[in-house]
């Protein structure tokens, strides 16, 4: 029996053996199969990065055969770049070399030519042209002028005194617009004094104003004591009411020319504004001694020593001049000033009025009367009288200035921020 027993046991043993390593076996076999499919698939992707490998070393050996052509071509253009270059200095010094030339015979040219213009009675002041000074040039003055203006266009000169001087021909055969670039672009390097007053008159005589005040300013700062170019520029600045700016070119010019009687009332009445008052006084008692007989001088100080509060020195001096010439407006006008100062509108406005009625086309005496109905608040006559003053200097600032205020009494504001700008635009020191 129990040898039966152990049969049966080590029968049992045997068949779990059996199927253990049947059960083994079958495992192996299928993580064979695995591996066996995971290196098939290393061996395919090993095979397409040699492929990739391939085609990269191919692709490189194309880029560096194409690199060697690219260097190859670069030294090529290189090479005609150099002889380029080359050929572009030789022109250039070939260029500069003509440039000089047409330069050198242009200014040669120009000075035969400015000799034999100014020789026929060519003046270089436009003023003088433009008051019919210029003569017709000679023929062999056209062509002289023909030929340098060609080598001046070749030689590419910019030369101030040939602009300058060829500006001055542009006026005299009435290319006024030539004239104007020309003597703008030698102004831009050159500050001779004639050559900017030159450029101020062409500007006054074109209508601008501010244009020709700039260059009279730049003009006079190099200019001599005795250049026109004082008179100008004070009297521009006058008419322009910057009266402070206005004085010192104005008195320059009075003491350049002391036979000028409006140049001393107007560098007086400007000092006058400016509110130099004693000075206004004394530049009026010098000029005296040379103009003895002038009601308008003395007109000046009539205003003066009311702004001093010299009512009674303004009294005499109205006396005195009415006795020179009691028909002349000045001092009736100056005395309406000196009235208002004392706040006198009745005995003002009589004053102007006279004034009108010696010379009805005094603006000034109409803005009086405008200024004395204000202040008396008869907004419909002093509309009027400021209307009749800028009717007959449809520039005059102040007298739009004190329209402004006329338009406001009536309550017209439309017509009164109107009026305002047009003061200001005529005359911006108005706006401060």
């Amino acid at each position: 029996m129990p040898i039966l027993v152990f049969a049966l046991v080590a029968a049992a043993v045997a068949a779990w053996a059996i199927s253990a390593w049947l059960g083994t076996r079958k495992r192996g076999a299928a993580e064979a199969a695995r591996l066996g499919g995971e290196l098939a698939a290393s061996q395919e992707a090993l095979a397409r990065k040699e492929a990739e490998r391939a085609e990269v070393e191919a692709r490189l050996a194309d880029s560096e055969a194409a690199l060697a052509a690219a260097k190859a071509r670069i030294a090529e253009l290189e090479t005609q770049a150099a002889d380029l270059t080359g050929s572009v200095e030789k022109a250039r010094r070939e260029q500069a070399s003509q440039r000089q030339f047409f330069g050198r015979k242009a200014r040669e040219a120009f000075e035969l030519l400015r000799q034999r213009v100014l020789s026929e009675g060519f003046s270089e002041r436009l003023e003088d042209l433009s008051a019919g000074g210029a003569r017709p040039l000679s023929d062999e003055a056209k062509r002289l002028a023909k030929d340098v203006e060609s080598w001046m266009e070749q030689g590419g000169v910019e030369d101030p005194h040939l602009l300058h001087f060829f500006g001055l021909l542009d006026f005299a055969r009435g290319d006024v617009k030539r004239c104007e670039l020309r003597l703008r672009a030698a102004s831009r390097v050159s500050s001779e004094p004639v050559l900017l007053e030159n450029l101020g008159d062409l500007m006054r005589l074109t209508g601008k104003a501010r244009r020709a005040v700039e260059a009279y300013k730049n003009a006079a700062k190099t200019a001599p004591d005795d250049s026109p170019v004082h008179r100008k520029l004070g009297l521009a600045l006058f008419d322009a009411g910057d009266y402070a700016a206005a004085v010192r070119p104005l008195t320059l010019a009075a003491g350049a020319n002391p036979n000028d009687l409006e140049l001393h009332r107007r560098a007086a009445r400007a000092l006058t504004e400016a509110g130099d008052f004693q000075r206004a006084i004394d530049l009026v008692h010098a000029a005296m001694k040379r103009f003895p007989r002038s009601p308008e001088l003395l007109a000046t100080t009539i205003v003066a020593f009311a702004k001093m509060k010299r009512f009674r020195d303004a009294q005499k001096a109205y006396e005195k001049a009415l006795e020179i010439d009691p028909r002349s407006a000045d001092p009736h006008v100056a005395r309406g000033l000196a009235y208002l100062e004392e706040g006198k509108t009745a005995d003002a406005a009589e004053a102007f009025r006279t004034a009108v009625e010696i010379d009805p086309k005094r603006h000034r005496a109409h803005w009086g009367l405008g200024v004395a109905a204000n202040r008396d608040q008869n907004y419909d006559a002093a509309l009027g009288h400021l209307q009749k003053a800028v009717e007959l200097k449809p520039d005059y600032a102040e007298a739009w200035y004190e329209m402004n205020k006329t338009y406001n009494g009536l309550k017209k504001f439309q017509a009164a921020v109107e009026a305002l700008n047009k003061a200001v635009a005529l005359n911006p020191k108005l706006a401060s």
